[in-house]
């Protein structure tokens, strides 16, 4: 049986992580969960530069989660990379922010993104998040079938 595809979220805030990693643990979801720092250590990930080029130790991601205001290189840059310039499968991402902002809403849709979701104060509303995602993009979403594969 092949393992679950890891859930990619791009976080600098170790609090946001924590919340989430618990959201995700109280409704179940398994998918282990890569965490990037920096938008810099999204793209290595994502591009499997050096040690990070073993497909069986780093399988692609079924899900990105990517928040915006990052050191280094932003979200909105390593969005508009993944989908101009990585040559990477069309993977599904979930822009997560604390930005309302409609400008950058409606950036983060130009660019590439499949949802954008403002990040949730309450543990409820990250449960139910949680909750959401576990039921459309982990079981009903049917991923690109490129990103399936593994990389050479």
């Amino acid at each position: 049986m092949m393992p679950e595809a890891p859930i990619f979220y791009a976080e600098d805030d170790e609090n946001d992580i924590f919340f989430l990693k618990h959201a995700f643990q109280t409704v179940g979801i398994t998918n282990p969960m890569r965490v990037a720092r920096t938008g810099q250590e999204a793209i290595q990930y994502l591009s499997r530069i050096g040690s990070l080029s073993d497909s069986s130790s780093f399988p692609p991601p079924c899900l990105i989660i990517l928040d915006l205001k990052m050191p280094v290189i932003n979200g909105m840059e390593v969005l508009s990379w993944l989908r101009r310039s990585s040559g990477l499968p069309a993977f599904p991402v979930i822009v997560f922010s604390s930005s309302p902002q409609a400008r950058d809403v409606e950036l983060a849709l130009e660019l590439g993104a499949n949802a954008f979701v403002v990040k949730p104060h309450a543990m409820e509303q990250r449960i139910a998040l949680a909750l959401s995602i576990k039921e459309f993009w982990l079981r009903f979403n049917q991923p690109h079938p490129a990103s399936m594969q593994p990389a050479e």
